[in-house]
């Protein structure tokens, strides 16, 4: 305790007990644009001292700049919607459990005071992720944002030129209180090397290493108290800020279940600021759904069944499997059908796919399965039989039903879109417009492209200063609000929807133009002899013969979209308020966020028996049109 900032210890301290040792830390301060402010008519070095400053400046802000955003507050994803929010709850001296008691207290006359304050903020504010937050203000669009010290260096990159500075955050009744987050070191439980895993932590955390990690990173301020003093930062006048900060800055509640709560208070904001509910309404529901989870909390039990017993049950699994085949083969062999020595060569050249699926696909699918009937969690290493409880738990979560709701209109609005807009490109192609080849092979690229980096160029594409708002402003449309079409609730899927089709119908149009060369012209020849119009030739002629190919897209498609992971991991996360969540990004967050792998696995599985469900119907309904 003598070495360590005291409030950085208490992120590691639960019920007077130290799990961790805080290695490094960061807070957040507020960001100005000084040239903002003296357009606005504000003292440019004077930031706001108070929260109700900070909203008259806001207010002037607004009325004289209609050109830029007064403020910002982050939306639609994990950390950062909170993380802004805490600083205005515990100034004002709210809390989220009682500092005496540990009693929950989310419900309380302050806390929907604030809440009310934070969604009067929302109707001036950017309402982004906090990337675009901190890009918005080094470009120079954005008067004021609360953002880490990664910001300092982002804006000297970006533009280095930018009139600023960072102060305080503002005070309510004489205090000033930021978030405090730190990394901290710890050992597990069960680990193999805890004697050496301890050194490690003593080198990491050494007042020299410390001070070389902080020159190297700026956003990052060390734990040691000597470290805070070091002269090294009396040279940098932003950072001191940061540390001046620091002092009076909160860490969150240091409760096991804290990873859980602090997602759910992120969709209270958001469902505050979205969908304008009434503040005392939504901390009821809060309060209701936190006291679920501390009712359902209990302390990890140590099981006596080890992964290594699942590796052992894996193999056996395996073994049986191998012995399978042989006696597969001698029963062939006495049959007659297959002599020993081309058994003998059948297995050698069956022997890398037999490996390859084996280690990539035929354990994995067992090993989850098993994992489904259990309460695994790789933070604990052990773990016990639970039958099918996880798929109960599954099918009876509120973000379940979401998740699968989600996927289904996702999945239902983008193939017919995709294979219309397929279709009608083979076709043009195929009738061999001019350039052809060019739009053939230009409409196919996006196939090519990483879905990350699709997803980067569309997020800005989205974004409030993006092409899309530019087109609709120059044809005098209404932009949306909020004006990021990825943060507004009523667009974000349609969003992601249009970059999947994008990037995925250039693949369905090669399937079809394929589909129509294999048509004989001799057919359409004939037809056009006969008298018939391109319609019908089309209706009755070429959709007939790409029934086929039809079918084949539409199962590519489906399983596509009820696989779609990337698009929502780097554009949206989940959000705004839950709109875009999937199931296969809500078997991530069960089981990458929360380490619920026994939960995930189960999740993994009522997937593979929705699509298979589809698939099955799509293969009857191609046999049907066959026999037809």
């Amino acid at each position: 305790e003598h070495l360590y900032v005291d409030n950085l210890l208490s992120s590691v301290r639960w019920k007077q007990r130290y799990y961790g040792v805080p290695w490094v830390a960061g807070t957040r301060v507020l960001y100005y644009n000084k040239e903002i402010f003296d357009r606005a008519g504000l003292d440019p070095d004077t930031p706001p001292q108070t929260y109700d400053d900070l909203k008259k400046y806001i207010l002037q802000i607004a009325a004289r700049c209609p050109d830029v955003h007064p403020f910002a507050l982050p939306v639609s994803e994990k950390y950062s919607p909170w993380q802004v929010f805490l600083p205005f709850l515990w100034s004002y001296g709210g809390h989220i459990f009682d500092p005496a008691t540990s009693d929950l207290v989310i419900n309380s006359e302050t806390n929907r005071t604030v809440l009310q304050f934070y969604k009067q903020l929302s109707h001036y504010s950017l309402l982004a992720r906090q990337p675009q937050i901190d890009r918005s203000f080094a470009k120079g669009t954005v008067g004021m944002i609360i953002s880490g010290g990664w910001n300092l260096g982002l804006i000297s990159r970006l533009n280095p030129q930018l009139n600023f500075s960072v102060s305080l955050l503002p005070e309510h009744n004489g205090r000033s209180i930021s978030f405090a987050g730190s990394e901290a070191l710890v050992i597990m439980k069960n680990s193999k090397y805890p004697e050496e895993a301890k050194k490690l932590i003593e080198y990491l955390t050494s007042y020299e290493i410390q001070m070389e990690i902080v020159k190297t990173v700026p956003s990052f301020i060390p734990s040691l108290k000597k470290g805070i003093s070091d002269p090294y930062f009396e040279e940098l006048p932003y950072r001191k800020i940061f540390l001046k900060q620091l002092a009076t800055a909160y860490s969150p509640p240091p409760h096991p279940k804290w990873s859980s709560i602090q997602e759910l208070l992120s969709h209270s904001i958001e469902d505050v600021i979205f969908n304008k509910k009434n503040p005392e309404k939504i901390l009821n529901k809060l309060e209701h759904n936190i006291r679920n989870i501390l009712a359902t909390y209990s302390p990890p039990i140590m099981r006596k069944f080890s992964t290594r017993s699942g590796l052992f049950i894996l193999f056996g699994i395996g073994i049986l499997f191998f012995l399978a085949i042989v006696y597969r083969g001698i029963l062939l062999k006495g049959k007659g059908k297959i002599n020993f020595l081309r058994m003998v060569h059948l297995y050698l050249f069956l022997l890398p796919w037999l490996c390859i699926f084996f280690i990539f696909y035929l354990f994995p699918f067992i090993y989850s399965f098993i994992l489904s009937l259990t309460d695994y969690n790789p933070l604990q290493g052990n773990y016990g039989f639970c039958g099918i409880s996880n798929y109960i738990t599954v099918l009876k979560d509120p973000d379940f039903g979401k998740a699968l709701r989600n996927t289904l209109y996702f999945a239902f609005a983008t193939c017919p879109a995709s294979l219309g807009l397929a279709l009608i490109c083979a076709t043009a192609i195929y009738r061999r417009i001019p350039l052809y080849r060019f739009f053939q092979a230009s409409l196919f690229t996006p196939v090519c492209i990483s879905i990350i980096v699709a997803a980067a160029m569309f997020s800005y594409f989205y974004s409030s200063e993006g092409i899309f708002n530019t087109v609709l402003n120059m044809l005098n449309i209404p932009i949306p609000s909020p004006d990021n079409w990825l943060v507004n609730k009523n667009l974000a899927l349609m969003a992601i929807m249009i970059m999947h089709i994008w990037s995925t119908f250039g693949l369905y149009m090669i399937i079809f133009s394929a589909g129509l060369y294999a048509i004989p012209r001799e057919h359409l020849e004939a037809s056009r002899i006969d008298g018939a119009d391109t319609w019908k030739r089309f209706r009755y002629i070429v959709l007939p013969q790409l029934k086929p190919f039809l079918f084949l897209v539409i199962i590519l498609n489906t399983i596509k979209s009820f696989h779609v992971f990337p698009e929502v991991f780097a554009m949206t996360q989940g959000g705004p308020n839950r709109e875009t969540l999937t199931l296969v990004y809500y078997l991530y967050e069960t089981g990458f966020h929360k380490f619920q792998m026994g939960k995930a696995s189960a999740i993994g599985y009522i997937l593979l028996f929705i699509i298979g469900i589809f698939s099955i119907l799509e293969l009857f309904l191609l046999k049907k049109g066959r026999n037809s």
